[in-house]
């Protein structure tokens, strides 16, 4: 019997790819055509794969990038990272990544009974993107305090509207984010509803939250609570990102005590304390807040599109006008 040449032996792994790919056959009805074991089937398609002759793509919007995941993970402890594609225009990579966070909040087992939200045009966009009955009996509570003026109503209404969605109930904070003054801000927190609040979010199952630039494009400038020359002086004094109200720098650590005394939010070690937290995160203009929250230990889960990732990965990471 003449031995099988190189081509030989090419020609029949191309043979075996065609029927399993094209014309979707199993291995083992492969494997009884060809007269050949399962087993080396198999091996014949894990050739193909490997040998580059099969190329396998996964070409949709959702599609995830399964190396930056690993190496955000790895690099940062974290329990999970979703990285999508990064889209042509910045609104459709943000409804992208607004939609892979609420398809991930929605399937979480156990589904989490509180929820800890705090709100921003990010999250109003994930809220968007849950479906009525996502889950049920579920309290969804608000983190930090509100604004008085948003671009958008869905932004002030997104914990309620996360809640009904859930067929549960949302508590909210009815007193501004950021106080005249730390004195009023004391006084706040120790109102019996204020604290129940604050401390029911502090142990909560779930808190969901996007980092938000340093920047005057921060709903908080928007709203009158932060000026640009207080933007401008944060960021002399080292501040990277928002989280939950408080302006922190590349570890996580709030950059002016005397505003933070005046800020109305939930405590950054209650959110390092907690059992899972999710970073969402769209657009390059996020990065340097993203990589402040994963440097700073705020988050165990992250839902980012892939230029975010990568600018984190390599210490690529820019301001902008988007929270």
């Amino acid at each position: 019997m003449a031995r099988k040449t190189k081509d030989d032996h090419l020609i029949e792994v191309l043979h075996v790819a065609e029927m399993y790919y094209f014309e979707q056959m199993t291995q083992s009805a492969i494997a009884d055509r060809l007269s050949l074991s399962r087993w080396t089937v198999g091996r014949m398609l894990e050739s193909a794969r490997d040998s580059g002759l099969v190329h396998i793509t996964i070409d949709h919007p959702l599609a995830r990038h399964h190396r930056l995941e690993v190496e955000l993970t790895r690099r940062f402890g974290l329990s999970r990272a979703i990285v999508v594609p990064a889209q042509g225009r910045l609104e459709a990579t943000v409804d992208v990544i607004a939609s892979a966070a609420a398809d991930s909040i929605s399937l979480l087992r156990p589904a989490p009974s509180v929820i800890g939200v705090s709100w921003g045009r990010t999250l109003a966009q994930v809220v968007r993107h849950l479906h009525p009955g996502w889950t049920r009996d579920v309290t969804v509570v608000q983190t930090n305090g509100g604004v008085a003026i948003t671009r958008n109503d869905l932004v002030g209404r997104s914990v309620v509207m996360m809640a009904e969605l859930g067929r549960g109930r949302a508590i909210t904070l009815q007193a501004p984010t950021v106080l005249g003054s730390a004195q009023l801000c004391t006084m706040l927190r120790a109102d019996t509803t204020v604290a129940r609040t604050l401390e029911m979010a502090s142990h909560a199952d779930l808190l969901v939250y996007s980092p938000g630039p340093a920047d005057n494009g921060s709903v908080l400038v928007g709203a009158g609570h932060i000026s640009p020359g207080d933007m401008s002086r944060l960021r002399a004094s080292g501040a990277k990102a928002d989280v939950m109200s408080h302006f922190v720098d590349s570890s996580g650590h709030p950059v002016d005590p005397d505003l933070d005394a005046r800020t109305l939010s939930m405590d950054l070690e209650a959110v390092r304390r907690s059992p899972r937290v999710i970073a969402v995160a769209a657009g390059l203009e996020k990065a340097e807040a993203m990589g402040a929250a994963l440097s700073g230990g705020l988050c165990t889960e992250v839902v980012t599109d892939s230029e975010v990732a990568e600018a984190v990965l390599s210490n690529r990471t820019t301001t902008g006008q988007q929270e």
